[in-house]
C-alpha cells in the first residue's frame, strides 16, 4: 500500500496504469504490425530462392531465330553488288565459234556457257553427287529435245592452277558415266579442232 494514499485510490491508481500498459500494447501492436506488411509489399526473392508466383506464372517473352533466308537478305540489302562478265574474252571466241557450227551443221542444237553439272548430271549416291554439284562446266551442247550431249572444257592460260587436273579428272568420270561426250580444248586450238567436234556430236544424236 502506498503511504499517504487510501485502498480505494490505490485500486484507482492500479487500474488506471493496467489500462495504460494495455494501451502502450495496442500501439506497439499495430506499429510492428504495419512494418511487416511494409515490408512484405517489397519483397524481393535472394538469387538463390525460387520465387513465388502463387498460382500464376508469367509467360516467358519469345525471340523468334532469324532464318537462313532472313539472314542472306539481310546481307544482301547491306551489301553492294556489281555485275561480272560471265565469260573472259577467249572463252566468248570460243562460245562464238560453237555457236557458228551448231548453227551451221546442228540444226536445233544449242550451246550455254558456265552451266553447274549439277542441273546435267544426277545421281542416287549422295557424295557422288555433292562432288560434282558445284562444279560447272565452260560450255554444255544440248540437242534439239534438251538433252546435253556435249560438255566443253576450254584450258585457257588460267586454267592449270590449283587441283585443275583432279577437277578435269571428276568431270569427265562424271560426264562420260551420263554418256555426255567430254571434249577438250586447250588454248592453242585450231578451227578444226571446233569442226571435230560435229564428229563427238553425230555420234551421241546416233
Amino acid at each position: 500500500m502506498i503511504p499517504g494514499t487510501t485502498f480505494k485510490e490505490e485500486t484507482s491508481l492500479m487500474d488506471t496504469f493496467n489500462w495504460l500498459l494495455i494501451a502502450i500494447a495496442v500501439v506497439i501492436f499495430f506499429a510492428v504490425r504495419g512494418k511487416q506488411k511494409r515490408k512484405k509489399g517489397h519483397y524481393r526473392p535472394s538469387p538463390t530462392q525460387k520465387p513465388e508466383w502463387r498460382g500464376h506464372r508469367p509467360t516467358p517473352e519469345y525471340t523468334r531465330e532469324e532464318t537462313t533466308a532472313e539472314r542472306q537478305l539481310n546481307a544482301v540489302r547491306s551489301s553492294d553488288f556489281r555485275k561480272r562478265p560471265l565469260m573472259n574474252k577467249s572463252e566468248y571466241r570460243v562460245f562464238c565459234k560453237l555457236e557458228k557450227l551448231l548453227t551451221a551443221s546442228h540444226r536445233g542444237y544449242r550451246v550455254f556457257s558456265q552451266v553447274s553439272l549439277g542441273e546435267i548430271l544426277g545421281s542416287d549416291d549422295k557424295q557422288a553427287y555433292l562432288a560434282i554439284n558445284s562444279k560447272r562446266a565452260d560450255f554444255v551442247i544440248i540437242d534439239w529435245s534438251g538433252q546435253p550431249i556435249a560438255v566443253v572444257e576450254y584450258h585457257g592460260s588460267g586454267h592449270y592452277q590449283d587441283y585443275a587436273i583432279l577437277r578435269d579428272a571428276v568431270k569427265r568420270e562424271a560426264c562420260n558415266s551420263a554418256g555426255i561426250a567430254f571434249i577438250e580444248l586447250s588454248e592453242s586450238y585450231t578451227d578444226a579442232d571446233i569442226e571435230a567436234i560435229s564428229n563427238h556430236l553425230h555420234v551421241r544424236a546416233a
